[in-house]
């Protein structure tokens, strides 16, 4: 059984409670759907749910930047104003959570352009600007998955207890979501962040290069 609830402008109502063999709110690229993570909508319009990746998310210290300062991405409502990679405004349209996988990341300030360490899914993408990807995909700017950028240094794996969720917001706009000046790849209305996100093969490929010596 699942506890459905909807909170809105800080106020918290149960709606009552469904057995899901699927979760619907939770569906990978490839068009399988995912029951291991159930993304659900603790700040959201549960009529108009967007899809969001297993093992995609940010946990839920993560300070965002907004145009008032920096706000935890718990603290998000439908509704709230963020700041997008662009530095413009974007709007938040839901803010879905899920529990967290035991294989969840810490990517250390200030790599990446960090200004906090950020604990997040193993495929949540970040943006980054590489030789790597240059010499690979013939693009310097990609979107990463964060499982191939760890190196035991700048990105370790995070240890996450069982009431740990992972926040994932869906926004207004295409462009990448904004952390202090690192890019991380949110929802938005039409789908996932606009960018050249690496397939898996791509990303192992990447992720042996970067572990033979090259540096972002």
């Amino acid at each position: 059984m699942k506890r459905i609830e909807l909170k809105l402008y800080g106020h918290t109502a149960l709606l009552g409670r469904a057995a899901l063999s699927q979760t619907v709110a939770l569906q990978a690229n490839n068009g399988r759907d995912s029951a291991d993570n159930a993304f659900l909508p603790s700040h959201a319009n549960i009529n108009q749910l967007p899809s969001a990746v297993d093992g995609t998310g940010l946990m839920a210290a993560t300070r965002i930047a907004t145009p008032f300062g920096p706000r935890r991405v718990d603290e998000l409502s439908a509704g709230d104003l963020v700041l997008n990679a662009d530095g413009q405004e974007a709007r938040v349209c839901h803010v879905l959570t899920a529990p967290a996988p035991r294989d969840a990341y810490m990517v250390r300030a200030p790599y990446y352009g960090l200004d906090q360490d950020a604990f997040v899914g193993p495929n949540q993408q970040i943006v980054v600007t590489s030789d790597i990807a240059e010499y690979l995909f013939g693009e310097e700017t990609v979107m990463v998955p964060v499982w191939a950028l760890s190196d035991s240094r700048k990105v370790l794996h995070a240890e996450t207890r069982s009431t740990d969720l992972l926040y994932q917001v869906q926004l207004d706009s295409a462009a990448p979501i904004k952390i202090g000046n690192c890019a991380m790849a949110a929802l938005h209305k039409d789908g996932v962040t606009k960018g050249r996100a690496l397939t898996t093969d791509e990303a192992r490929c990447f992720a042996t290069e970067h572990r033979l010596g090259f540096r972002n």
